[in-house]
């Protein structure tokens, strides 16, 4: 046996009921709400707690008015709770059994604050109409933590360009798109197109996304041989835009990115004055959900929205 953290031996092992017990308390925070999610009597609920408190020395949920609220040693052990109820749910789940229509799932996709931007909210119609009970939630994760969080399941899939993931993760490009230059529309290059001299001077903006190990445009000028004079690196396309705007400063983006963000900042949109190639836009997942139909179904939906946002 193991110690609860008084020093004391803990009773016993934490089963799957006490897991199941755990993660419905989390969701609805009320032992009746938990109760009625689980299809158990409150009095269950009640005594698996007192369980959990048991092994775990620790109180876990305290009441604050009509609701439970986590303490700091429940709250440590949220993630793993969650996994293991979405693998137990994996492991549950006949093949061929997801049904959108009545599925009652969370996705989790990791993707940057543009992509989110771009993606989620048609991906959200897409699953009111289709999907109508389950959710997404957008992450994200850095770039060296992203081969383990869609391992673990703590993501379901990443979307971006997403240089430097692990080449062991399945992937599907979703796009290529050509590399553009945004600049201020009331700046010195509103009425001109950039020359290369132009774009050589020019104060530059660079973006360096967690989700991303390098700067994939940075990497990709850097193979054409081109230089720039980067004054501020920012983590935000949005952050980006408006340093464009406010300084009259260049960003270099692919034009998806940039013909969002133009419709939002006083921007415009100009070709870059040299060859540099496309960006590739791609989703990632773990082997392990290769053929979970579910994960399936999530796929072809980010594919087929992403295209429609892109077209």
């Amino acid at each position: 046996m193991g110690k609860t953290a008084a020093g004391g031996e803990r009773p016993g092992k934490v089963d799957l009921t006490m897991v199941a017990t755990l993660k419905a308390l989390f969701d609805t925070g009320r032992v009746s709400r938990a109760a009625d999610a689980l299809g158990v009597t409150q009095r269950s609920v009640s005594q698996n707690l007192r369980r959990l408190r048991d092994y775990f020395g620790d109180e876990l949920f305290v009441r604050t008015g009509n609701s439970l609220h986590p303490t700091p040693r429940a709250i440590a052990l949220a993630p793993a709770v969650a996994r293991l109820m979405r693998d137990i749910d994996l492991i549950s789940r006949a093949p061929g059994a997801f049904d959108p229509a009545t599925a009652n799932r969370e996705f989790i996709i990791c993707m940057s604050e543009i992509g989110e931007f771009i993606l989620l909210p048609r991906l959200a119609a897409a699953f009111a109409r289709e999907a109508p009970m389950c959710a997404i939630r957008g992450l994200r994760v850095a770039q060296p933590q992203l081969t383990q969080a869609l391992e673990k399941g703590d993501v379901d899939l990443a979307a971006g360009t997403l240089i430097g993931a692990d080449s062991s993760l399945r992937q599907q490009r979703l796009a290529e798109t050509p590399i553009v230059c945004m600049a201020s529309s009331n700046g010195r290059w509103a009425r001109v197109p950039l020359s290369r001299e132009d774009y050589a001077e020019g104060r530059h903006v660079a973006v360096q996304r967690i989700t991303d190990s390098i700067d994939p445009v940075g990497e990709h000028l850097r193979i054409a041989g081109i230089h720039r004079n980067v004054a501020l690196s920012v983590s935000n396309d949005f952050v980006a835009a408006r340093a464009v705007a406010e300084a009259d400063l260049i960003c270099t983006a692919s034009r998806h990115v940039g013909v969002q963000l133009a419709a939002l900042f006083p921007i415009q949109i100009q070709p870059l004055p040299f060859e540099a190639g496309k960006l590739v836009t791609r989703m990632l997942w773990h082997e392990r959900f290769q053929q979970d139909p579910g994960h399936v179904w999530l796929r072809s939906m980010v594919e087929k929205t992403y295209r429609q946002a892109l077209g």
